[in-house]
């Protein structure tokens, strides 16, 4: 229930001055605080919004006895109490808006938000207030001597200035506080319009970035102030965040990328950071950089300044969780950093070879138009509005951070042309990876320690295409299955059904990659593959026993077509069917002395065949394989052929045998 001072309860004799007001605010900063320190305690699980709804309640009643003195007659005509009397409005009408926002009343939230701008648009729409002579000696202290006047009358001058600052940066506060719950409504194209207005009216007004305080803590500003947490920030800045998080979420990547690289670097420039938290975000945006390699270099610059900043990191900090989890973060995205490097310039080489090649990748747009706003948001001088994006991307840095101790000993960003500049990335990469892993353990965070496994063995496979000698890729690759082995050693598929769906099929294509190039090897040296049948031939095995685990966890039965796959994993698993069949059957036509190839041959014909039929029950299926299909229709009778060849040879060499026994 709402109680009132009840001197306010009929205001017609009520008479209102500095001293007065002064009170009242002092009275009502209390009951905000008290109302802020109820939202603050935890509430129980049964009733969570609890002690939001009672903080609520004691706003509600300031917000009334604020309503209240604003209709007293003696404010109405005084210029200077209206002005205190609307800040103080301004203030209580924010924390409404921000408690509603916390108990989840987002509409009312939205209200009270929509009422606290048009209130300051109000205000700033005013003519600029000139202070009477009399209004002014009002906010001297009964106890200030005569000689001190003329100081006591300019200090509150300087107040009243301050003031309305204030309320340039309540506005500027309000508008994003605004956009970002337009945002959390999924109404983004409103989310943006508020902060570019923010944008916008902060360079046409010239608002000071850092505010000053207050002259005096008890003074009407300074208890106004104790209200809002945020007064402290560098509005801007916190304009600049919210408007990079806007063109992110609208997809301009653009534009989010140069908007936080300049929230970044104003950081850094004012020292108003925590080092892991800008480390951190430096981290995630090398990770969008490092996606197009024409900004590759950019994105290790950004991650050399993440470096350097996480290592500077105070001492107490560096033994705390949140400082060993976001270290680790870095360690990955350095860990990516080098395979991807590895596999672009892998990439970039082939291409060279392959003039009809269209690889995919992110690809920034090649111009960006910037309105007048933004060009000073961005500090980028000249009367062009529009810029080549890349070239505005390359030239991201933090010019006041020094890195050179991090820069001489951390991979380079240049692409890889042979294998001692692979080598350079691959050991410092591996580096980051055994520190990713020994925080991200496989028991308390499964899904990070996945990836950075996959990462690993990803690293290992690029480097090997470095690697001029076939017995050390041989020996990479083997290396690259023993992760992968190890690893799906470890989880369970019935939890984790995709992860170990896809770790299956690359274990599958790495024991390919190690039988091609062990039969490149001994060609090389001008070796028979018949007398390492046994060897090579595992390896084909064990490929095809990868691709049987797969089929096998969604319920593969080889004797019955007719059953179906699950609709979202049934191209892939036919795809597997058809490379088991491929697999056996290369092992019967290029290793007819093994001991098996008609065991092998034989399941290989059953494999197309089941391939075969299952496409002709499903016709829409069908038509997306009909050229693997075509390919596939004679191998059943191509296998019998072979199996009677070998069969053939198998009776002639046992005849030859009994002869000269």
């Amino acid at each position: 229930m709402i109680s009132v001072t009840s001197d306010l309860l009929s205001n017609d004799d009520l008479v209102i001055d500095l001293p007065n007001l002064k009170e009242r605010i002092s009275s009502w900063t209390n009951k905000l605080k008290e109302g802020a320190n109820l939202v603050a305690k935890p509430s129980v699980r049964s009733e969570p919004f609890k002690n939001i709804y009672a903080g609520i309640e004691s706003i509600s009643v300031v917000n009334f006895e604020v309503d209240a003195i604003s209709n007293v007659p003696s404010v109405k005509v005084n210029p200077v109490l209206k002005f205190w009397i609307r800040l103080a409005k301004i203030h209580v009408l924010s924390s409404l808006a921000k408690w509603y926002e916390l108990s989840e009343e987002l509409s009312v939230a939205e209200t009270h938000h929509v009422q606290c701008i048009e209130l300051i648009e109000k205000e700033l729409e005013e003519e600029e207030m000139s202070l009477p002579e009399s209004m002014t000696q009002m906010t001297i202290s009964p106890s200030t001597e005569p000689d001190s006047e003329e100081n006591a009358n300019s200090l509150n001058n300087e107040e009243m200035m301050r003031a309305k600052d204030r309320v340039k940066y309540m506005y500027i506060y309000e508008l994003t506080r605004y956009a970002i719950l337009c945002s959390e409504r999924d109404n983004q194209t409103k989310a943006l319009e508020f902060l570019k207005k923010a944008e916008a009216y902060y360079h046409e007004n010239c608002t000071a970035e850092n505010l000053q305080p207050p002259l005096d803590p008890s003074s009407l500003l300074g208890m106004l102030d104790s209200l809002n947490s945020e007064t402290s920030k560098d509005m801007f800045t916190y304009v600049l965040f919210y408007l990079g998080q806007a063109y992110k979420i609208k997809g301009e990547k653009e534009r989010a990328i140069l908007y936080l690289h300049m929230v970044l670097r104003r950081q850094l420039e004012k020292g108003d950071y925590n080092n892991i938290t800008w480390g951190s975000d430096c981290s995630r945006m090398a990770s969008v950089l490092m996606s197009n390699e024409q900004t590759f270099e950019t994105a290790r610059d950004i991650l050399v300044a993440a470096t350097t900043i996480m290592k500077h990191s105070p001492e107490e900090e560096k033994g705390s969780d949140h400082f060993r989890q976001n270290f680790a973060e870095l360690g990955r995205c350095w860990g990516k950093f080098g395979t991807v490097l590895l596999e672009i310039s892998g990439n970039r080489l082939k291409d060279l070879q392959d003039e009809d090649s269209n690889r995919k990748q992110l690809k920034f747009e090649s111009r960006i138009t910037l309105d007048r706003f933004e060009k000073q948001s961005l500090e980028l001088a000249g009367d062009q509005m529009e810029y080549d994006t890349i070239l505005l991307i390359r030239a991201l840095r933090f010019p006041t951070l020094d890195v050179s101790e991090v820069n001489k000993v951390e991979m380079k960003g240049r692409f890889v042309r042979d294998f001692d500049e692979a080598r350079a990335v691959f050991l410092p990469a591996q580096k980051w990876i055994n520190i990713a892993k020994e925080y991200y353990n496989l028991d308390e965070y499964a899904s990070d320690h996945i990836d950075i496994i996959s990462d690993y063995a990803s690293l290992y496979k690029h480097l090997s295409f470095y690697e001029p000698c076939l017995s050390r890729q041989i020996t990479m690759h083997k290396r690259r299955i023993t992760l992968l082995e190890d690893l799906l050693s470890a989880l369970n598929p019935k939890v984790y059904t995709d992860i170990f769906h896809g770790l299956l099929r690359e274990l599958a294509e790495t024991y390919e990659v190690v039988y091609k190039r062990k039969v490149d090897e001994y060609k090389d040296r001008g070796k028979s593959l018949r007398p390492k049948d046994m060897q090579l031939v595992s390896m084909l095995v064990s490929a095809v026993n990868a691709h049987k685990r797969n089929l096998v966890m969604f319920g593969f039965d080889i004797d019955h077509p007719e059953k179906s796959f699950a609709q979202d994993y049934e191209k892939v698993l036919m795809a597997f069917v058809l490379s088991i069949g491929r697999i056996l059957g290369n092992i019967c036509h290029d290793h007819p002395l093994h001991s098996d190839a008609v065991i092998l041959g034989e399941e290989s014909k059953r494999f197309y065949q089941f391939f075969l039929d299952y496409l002709d029950r499903h016709i829409e299926l069908k038509r997306e394989f009909i050229t693997l299909y075509d390919g596939s229709r004679d191998m059943p009778e191509l296998l019998d052929s072979q199996i009677r060849k070998i069969r053939h040879h198998l009776r002639m060499r046992s005849a030859a045998q009994s002869e000269n026994a």
